[in-house]
């Protein structure tokens, strides 16, 4: 730890003096610390400070609208995710009504439009969380559609004409365009060695996926690369 330390404590010498000779300067209020680490028994965080201020160790912290805790089980994030598609059905609720509410498909629109979307963003980050975690997130269909608690989640998707969200998962973490940056990192994966050493880690996005492109038989030559129109579509004329 006090290697790692030191080298960290070097590399916010150097952005601090970076920021001041550039005339910037990075809140320290806004800077935490968070050791990730699975071990159970007592070890000791990083002791750092930026520009003379010790940076607080924490827990967990949202970056990017995507709670990270220290163990990576993303767990906070999925509660915290429900909580807020929970507020947004609370609208479903106002418009839904047995007698005289909005029809089905209009409540799937706004499904669609105010919770699927919540659900998509991050999706590649915390859906590498167990499948018990990730099951908390399939109540919310049921909510949106008025079944019962006792309803099936697979007849729901189709009722909805909706993919499982562990399916919708996957299809959000295939690209198409090899100039992404995370290309190589998810279809070429490192440290599978190291992983399969231990069962009980969860595994990076590339080893995680792995098997399901090799189940469906995913083949990169069969898929349409993405490409980006010389013509912006603001300028193109109206038919």
């Amino acid at each position: 730890m006090h290697i790692i330390e030191r080298h960290l404590q070097r590399s916010l010498n150097m952005l601090s003096h970076w920021a001041d000779t550039n005339g910037f300067k990075f809140s320290s209020s806004k800077t935490v610390c968070m050791h990730f680490c699975r071990l159970h028994n007592a070890h000791p965080n990083p002791e750092l400070k930026l520009n003379g201020t010790p940076i607080p160790d924490v827990e967990q912290t949202k970056f990017l609208g995507v709670i990270f805790d220290n163990k990576l089980t993303f767990l906070p994030h999925i509660r915290y995710l429900k909580e807020k598609c929970v507020k947004a059905l609370n609208l479903l609720r106002v418009v839904a009504h047995t007698s005289w509410g909005a029809e089905q498909q209009t409540l799937l629109h706004l499904y669609r439009s105010l919770v699927r979307s919540k659900l998509d963003y991050g999706s590649v980050v915390y859906g590498s969380a167990r499948e018990s975690y990730l099951r908390i997130l399939d109540q919310i269909l049921r909510l949106c559609l008025g079944a019962f608690r006792t309803s099936s989640s697979s007849s729901l998707c189709v009722q909805a004409n909706e993919p499982p969200l562990y399916i919708r998962r996957r299809m959000l973490r295939l690209g198409s365009s090899p100039s992404n940056p995370a290309y190589n990192t998810v279809f070429s994966p490192k440290f599978k060695a190291s992983f399969s050493s231990k069962p009980n880690q969860i595994p990076t996005l590339g080893i995680h996926i792995a098997p399901e492109l090799e189940k469906i038989g995913f083949k990169w030559n069969t898929v349409s690369q993405l490409s980006v129109p010389a013509t912006p579509p603001c300028l193109l004329s109206a038919l």
